[in-house]
């Protein structure tokens, strides 16, 4: 068996590297908390709706 097919021994290999990593963020994600949707649509259009002021944005920007 490869150490690629044994997810114990790639656990156990990341855990003895014990290297964090930043990972990148969006700087410029809009704004938004918690909410209720009566239905998937609701939510969808929302959804879309986020993307668009994104879009109005420039796209996503990310961190370093």
């Amino acid at each position: 068996m490869k150490i690629t097919d044994d997810y114990g021994a790639k656990f156990e290999l990341w855990a003895k590297a014990g290297k964090v990593y930043r990972l990148p963020r969006i700087i410029n994600l809009p704004a938004f908390g918690h909410r209720r949707f009566n239905s998937y649509e609701e939510l969808n259009t929302w959804k879309q709706s986020l993307r668009e002021e994104l879009a109005r944005k420039g796209g996503a920007q990310w961190t370093k």
